[in-house]
Parts: structure tokens; C-alpha cells; sequence
């Protein structure tokens, strides 16, 4: 194991949420599970040039006891396609943050520069009832009838945007001011550059209780393909309950 710039296996690309549009793909990444613990001898002057038990047991130390800054330096560059909603949730994590503001980078595609003309929509596979004892969250199924019925008001909603866009469009409308009109099921696409630090953070709010089900689609997806940069690093976030 070394520390130096390593392009991860592309081969393996996600998508999260099963609907022949959304993607997730590991496309660089800097560092390993080795990396970390050699940064955190730097207050000791000292490194390891093989992994060792030794290595394992201060990693999970480092994890358990949220000694954070050694897992900075591993780096991940991430290629993702997701609903505008999805984008927002996501982003949160690149704002007020100032422990990782200097190494979270966020390049999305935009609409003041390309048409939505032929964009992409999100559909959900299934419709879920408000939760009756979370306001923020899902609860059961609708029954068949009532899915029905949410997808084609759905469908039908989200056709009056694409038609009212193109209107726009076409009375001469500049696209950075028709693309106000596009819902929260449009598909937009990022590349995500983050620590290992900031993947675990988001991985830790986003995959558990409480997060919505999209998001905690591409949470698992991150933590899928994020493993095989450093494997021992995240059977430490594993074993520390995927908290961070």
C-alpha cells in the first residue's frame, strides 16, 4: 500500500435507484486505509510501510474516538446523477462546514447553460403515505388504487413543466429563466470531490433511520463502492456503528 494517486475499478457503475436513469460511479480517489495511519504518526514522527495488526488497531482507535483529521487525506472524486432534490439534500453537506470546507469540491450541471428539453425526470417506483408520527418522513404504501392515481397526477404534473418550459422557450424566453419552472423530480448531475472524513459524515446521516429513501439509496452506494479504496477504514466506520 502506498499513498500515491490510484485510479479505482470504473467498472462498477450504480444506479441507485433502479430506474434505468440514476448513477453513481467512483471515477478517482487518493490514499488508503494505510495513508491514515501514517499521517496520524506524524505526531510521532513515525510511519509503517506494510499493514500490520498493529496498523488495524490504531485505525479503529482513531474511528472510535473520532480522531478525525487523519482520514482527510484520503481523497474521493465521485460521479453522480440524481434528482434536483436528492442534489439539495446531497449539498447540504458542502455548506457550514468548516473542518472540510477546503476539501469538498461540487461541480453540477446547469441549466442556465443547457437546455431541458431533453432532461430527465424521476419517477417514484412506489408511493408512500405521509408518516403519522414523523413530519418529515414516509410511512405506508398507498394501496393499488391510490398508486394509480398518484402516478398519473404525477405524470401529468410533471408534463405540464416540460410544456410550460418549452413555451417559455419559444415566446424567447432566456433558458436561466424558464429552468424556474422545472420540478424537483429533474435529473441533474455532479461531480463530488470529498475527504473520507466528509464520504463518512454523509454516509452516517444519510443511511440510517430517519433519511429519505433516494437519498439512503445513494448513502449505500457510497458505501458499496467507496469500501474498495480502503477496506479496513470502513469495517472501522462499521464497527463504530457508522457514526462519524
Amino acid at each position: 500500500m502506498t499513498n500515491a494517486f490510484t485510479v479505482p475499478d470504473t467498472s462498477t457503475i450504480l444506479d441507485p435507484l433502479n430506474d434505468g436513469k440514476s448513477r453513481l460511479a467512483l471515477i478517482d480517489s487518493m490514499g488508503n486505509s494505510l495513508s491514515i495511519v501514517n499521517d496520524a504518526r506524524q505526531s510521532f514522527d513515525g510511519k509503517s510501510e506494510q499493514w500490520t495488526e498493529k496498523d488495524g488497531k490504531l485505525l479503529n482507535y482513531l474511528a472510535k474516538h473520532k480522531h478525525t483529521s487523519p482520514f482527510r487525506g484520503v481523497v474521493f472524486k465521485w460521479e453522480v446523477k440524481a434528482p434536483l432534490f436528492v442534489a439539495r439534500q446531497w449539498w447540504k453537506h458542502t455548506i457550514a462546514s468548516s473542518y472540510v470546507d477546503d476539501q469538498l469540491g461540487w461541480n453540477e450541471k446547469s441549466f442556465r447553460y443547457c437546455s431541458a428539453q431533453d432532461a430527465e425526470f424521476y419517477t417514484p417506483l412506489v408511493f408512500y403515505k405521509q408518516s403519522e408520527n414523523n413530519k418529515q418522513a414516509s410511512g405506508e404504501p398507498l394501496s393499488e388504487r391510490r398508486q394509480n392515481l398518484a402516478l398519473m397526477q404525477y405524470a401529468d404534473a410533471v408534463q405540464g413543466c416540460i410544456q410550460a418550459y418549452e413555451g417559455l422557450l419559444l415566446t424567447g424566453v432566456s433558458k436561466e429563466q424558464a429552468r424556474a419552472i422545472l420540478p424537483a423530480a429533474l435529473y441533474t448531475s455532479f461531480i463530488w470531490t470529498c475527504s473520507l472524513q466528509a464520504l463518512f459524515h454523509v454516509i452516517g446521516l444519510r443511511k440510517g433511520d430517519g433519511a429519505q429513501g433516494e437519498i439512503m439509496a445513494y448513502a449505500n452506494g457510497l458505501l458499496d463502492l467507496g469500501r474498495s479504496v480502503a477496506p479496513e477504514a470502513f469495517d472501522a466506520f462499521a464497527s463504530n456503528n457508522y457514526q462519524f
